[in-house]
């Protein structure tokens, strides 16, 4: 096992361009001109845009956010019409929850139809979304892209690095320590978004790994678990909505870095 990770690492380091930034302009133009509506912005979110993607069911993300003007609180007709707008143009689509998956450049897209609000006196933009139970959820699109962007420049490639190898680490050993299903690819990257930036100055990869394992164990072991944030620094990590079991996580953590110290 440790061996096909060091080889993972191998290949990553040195390697920034997993998903071509030109496949993201693509996108856009091509859901721009079939939405054709000049108050709707557009916004790449998630693995794909940040370059951290490992798998190919790590989609890319837009969110298509219609200003709102009327302060509507309600996206699911605006959802519709997207479809509609779909149909129209004989786009196959799956609806699916508060979202609408498309192929296009034999990859797929997720649509996130949302409302612009705004909110502590207009400072802070994010995206209000309907769920097909009529729930309103927000998020935070474009504080989301600007908090990760900032965490980038500031440590460079060994932070995209990091997100890509615990993202594999945590996929290879999901099926051994029962505890790492707790973290789906976006907790992980928040997690490692967490991280102090001093962690990311180091000598190798090895003493990152085991250094970033035994800060994580330690944050969520303490009373200050609740200072972890999703990388809007808005919402809270170990959230209802996000469901983490932390004792599990706790005993996952403690596993992994135990294994990975003995066969390194």
């Amino acid at each position: 096992m440790m061996n096909d990770i060091y080889d993972y690492i191998n290949k990553l380091v040195g390697n920034t361009t997993i998903y071509p930034r030109y496949k993201i302009d693509k996108a856009l133009d091509f859901v721009a001109n079939i939405i054709n509506n000049g108050n709707v912005s557009i916004v790449a979110t998630g693995a794909k845009r940040n370059n951290t993607n490992v798998s190919y069911m790590e989609y890319l993300n837009l969110f298509l956010i219609d200003d709102n003007k009327n302060n509507a609180k309600d996206t699911r007709n605006f959802k519709k019409d997207i479809s509609k707008i779909l149909e129209k143009e004989n786009i196959e689509y799956n609806d699916i929850l508060d979202s609408i998956i498309i192929d296009y450049d034999k990859e797929k897209i997720i649509l996130r139809p949302s409302f612009k609000i705004e909110e502590e006196n207009n400072k802070i933009e994010a995206a209000l979304i309907t769920s097909s139970n009529g729930e309103n959820n927000i998020y935070y699109p474009k504080l989301d892209n600007k908090n990760f962007d900032k965490k980038e420049y500031e440590c460079k490639d060994n932070f995209i690095n990091l997100i890509r190898i615990f993202k594999y680490i945590f996929q290879s050993f999901n099926g051994e320590i029962k505890g790492l299903n707790e973290f789906n690819y976006e907790i992980i990257e928040a997690l490692i978004w967490n991280v102090p930036n001093e962690y990311f100055k180091f000598k190798n990869y090895d003493e990152a790994i085991l250094n970033i394992l035994s800060y994580l164990y330690d944050k969520i072991a303490s009373e200050n678990y609740i200072e972890l944030s999703e990388i809007n620094d808005i919402k809270v990590l170990f959230s209802t909505k996000n469901n983490i079991n932390r004792k599990n996580v706790l005993v996952a953590l403690y596993k992994l870095r135990k294994y990975i110290e003995e066969n390194m």
